[in-house]
Parts: structure tokens; sequence; C-alpha cells
């Protein structure tokens, strides 16, 4: 095959997967959609500046394409033979057939199969009275493969989900519907024989889960196959109510590192008492503030955006009735983790008290005078960061000090970062 054949053939072949022609035919597309034009500009831009030879071979190529019945040609207007207005191609399957590839149209159409397939075999498990909802969102299996035999595309397919992998995530569904006691790779190879290939499906499928989420169908928890191991460290002196064991009391108020294994067995921290907690974003802030005196209950270390051990803790926190407190940099990424941090809480409290408004967090240093004290020693916001504030909710804006700080860090175009603020008297405010 002529290079220009290769480079013909190569632009449908990309354009393919994404366009109305791959749509599959139970899908809403019109029948003048389903072949595929591509203008002779996009396959060779440079023409008109272009040697005669290569014209010519270019010409000669389309045209023996022509010839095999594979693509339509259609002429600039007075000059057939001469220029290309564009390449129709109206039959997709015969230019793969062509390069031994598969097409994604064909294997869509088998992984929507497969996903019927899973589903029919899941199909008691929508009748258990154990499926969870979340409002009108549903958790099930079932429910998932049936959006996928629904909405599995020729764009999906070339990305890697086909029917073989269709199959293997049905079996991990099937697998952690009772509990697995295996690492990642050893559940991987004794799943599919290959210890790398449950991380590889997980990983093709995310941008699938997020769209099916979008659709009210929540997913499983694979969160246990991203390899991390996240935890949270709390101080003071708290007592800690676990399942089925004896209440974990920290009278001397050191510092304690929870992993989130350990967290999800927590029941209560004091519970049925009034008591609050200042969450710190940074991790030297909150080592130097726990050896330091402080009127909180305790502390809690959140670094950064909070993970799932921080999320897990705060839950625990705000249904035992503490109040909350948060300090952290003085930039849009800082009060984006306040904002963070306020949705779990309010979440938490609302379902902890059916009848009580949600709770809120109260900001701690981060307002307009703390910015102003040390701007001097500020560091300069890239444009990125500052197009973040534009995230900021309403309702985080009208916490306390919130509103004129972000006024401030607009108008210097700066951000503070918490390790340089002295927390004077203890915070004791």
């Amino acid at each position: 095959m002529t290079t220009w054949k290769d480079r013909i053939i190569n632009a449908f072949i990309g354009r393919y997967p994404k366009s109305a022609a791959a749509k599959l035919v139970n899908d809403d597309c019109s029948a003048e959609n389903r072949v595929l034009r591509i203008p002779a500009v996009k396959i060779f831009s440079d023409f008109d500046k272009a040697s005669p030879d290569e014209k010519d071979s270019f010409l000669e190529a389309a045209e023996s394409l022509e010839r095999q019945q594979l693509l339509s040609l259609v002429w600039v207007r007075h000059r057939k033979g001469e220029m290309l207005a564009s390449l129709v191609c109206p039959d997709m399957e015969k230019l793969y057939k062509l390069t031994e590839r598969p097409s994604p149209k064909t294997a869509a159409e088998a992984a929507r199969a497969a996903a019927r397939e899973a589903a029919g075999q899941l199909i008691n498990n929508d009748d258990d009275p154990n499926t969870e909802k979340a409002g009108s969102a549903i958790n099930s299996p079932r429910a998932f493969f049936l959006f996928l035999a629904e909405t599995i595309s020729a764009s999906d397919a070339d990305k890697g989900i086909t029917a073989e992998s269709i199959r293997d995530l049905a079996l991990l569904f099937k697998t952690l519907s009772k509990p697995v006691n295996l690492t990642i790779r050893a559940l991987s190879i004794s799943l599919y024989n290959d210890s790398k290939r449950l991380e590889a499906l997980i990983n093709s499928y995310k941008t699938i889960f997020a769209r099916a989420e979008r659709q009210g169908i929540l997913i499983s928890e694979f969160s246990f196959l991203d390899r991390s191991f996240p935890e949270t460290s709390i101080a003071g002196p708290i007592s800690i109510t676990i399942e089925n064991a004896q209440a974990l009391i920290n009278e001397s108020g050191s510092i304690l590192t929870l992993p989130l294994i350990t967290i999800q067995k927590i029941k209560s921290i004091i519970p049925g008492k009034f008591h609050s907690v200042l969450m710190i974003e940074n991790k030297e802030t909150f080592f130097t503030l726990a050896a330091s005196p402080h009127k909180y209950t305790c502390l809690l270390y959140v670094g950064g955006h909070p993970n799932r051990a921080v999320r897990a803790l705060v839950t625990i926190l705000a249904k035992s009735g503490f109040a909350f407190y948060h300090t952290g940099d003085l930039d849009p990424d800082g009060i984006l983790i306040l904002q963070e941090l306020q949705g779990i809480v309010y979440n938490a409290s609302i379902v902890n008290n059916a009848n009580i408004a949600g709770q809120t967090v109260t900001p701690v240093y981060m307002d307009a005078s703390t910015f102003e004290r040390y701007l001097k020693h500020g560091r300069k916001l890239e444009p990125s960061m500052l197009k973040r504030i534009k995230l900021i909710k309403d309702e985080t804006r009208i916490l306390p000090g919130i509103a004129e700080l972000i006024k401030k860090i607009e108008t210097t175009g700066k951000g503070i970062e918490q390790e340089i603020i002295e927390y004077r008297e203890g915070i004791s405010l």
C-alpha cells in the first residue's frame, strides 16, 4: 500500500470512532450522517504548495481507493482530476477489513451485547432489599450494565471498552459482592491470571463510571484498587468509641494517626456533648499547634483537599456533635478546601439531626486583617489559580471574613501560605 493510501485511510480511521458515522444502528442518527466525509484540506493541508509529483501521488492514491469502491471523491467544480474538495467513505467496515484492524463500531455492538448478558445474570439483584439508594440514585450492578448496554459507543470501544472488558468487569462486580481479603495484584491474578489486569481495567472505565454517576447510577466502591492508604491525624483529650472494642481514651491529648480502615470502625467521638475541633490544612502547622495551648477540644489534620480518611473522620465528628473551625492557606485553594469541608460537615449534621439546619464551619485566621498582616510575605498567584475563585460558592463567601479575604486576593493577586502565620496566644480567639 502506498504512503498516501496509508495517510488517507488513517485519516478516516482516526476520525471515525467519534463521528456520527460510527453511531450504532439503534442510536439516533440519520442515514445521511452515517457516511464519513473529510475535506481534502484536512488530509493534505499543503496541497497548493506541494510539488506536482506529490500532488499526483495524493490524487492517484485517492482515485485508487475509489476504484476499489472504498471511497467516493468530490472534486472542486471544473477541476475534476486536478483538485479534490472532499473524500467520502460510505462504508468504514471495508476500510477496517482492508487494514485488518478491528472496527470500533463492531466492537461496541459486541460490548453492548456483553453488557446485556451481564445485566441478565444480575437480574435478581434489584429485588434485593439491601440494594442501596440515595435519593433517586441507584447503587445496582444490574442498572450499571443496562446503562452500558444502551450507551457504549464506538469511541468507547476504541478506548478499550470491549466485550472482553465488560465480562472482566462483571466478574469483578460478582466477586466484590462478598468480602475480599486479597491485595490488588493477588486479586487480579485470582480473577484474570494477570497481576496488572485489574488496575488497567478500572482505569479504562473511569470516564464511564463518571458518566453513569451523572445519570444517577452509583458505582460500587473501587477505591481500594487505587493502591492508596489514606490516613489522617487528630490530637486532643478525646474518647473514641470503636465497634466491638473497648473505648480508646486519649487522656494525654497525644497525636493519633488513624488510617481509613480504622476510622471506618469508629462509632463516635465523645458522643452526647458539645465540643469543638479545629481543622488544619498544613501538617507543619498542625504539629506546631498540637504542642501549643489552644481552646479547642481537638485538632484535626486535613492535609489539603480532604482524602477519604479525613472525610470519614469529619463525618463522625459532625455526628458526634462537634462545632467546627478551620484554618488554612489564604488563597483560592485554601478557601476551596474550607468549602469542601463545609459541605461534608453540613451534610453529616443534616443526616444526624433531620430537623436541624446543617451546621457551618467557622474560619480562623482566614480574613482580610490576617492577609494584610502577611501581605509583604505573600506569593504571586498564577492566573489559573486566580480563576479558581469562580468556583467558590455563595454559601462559602458568606462565612465570617471570607468575602473580604476574596477581595484582597483578587486585588493583590497574591496568596498567603499557612506556614508563615503566627497563631498568637495559641489561637485562643
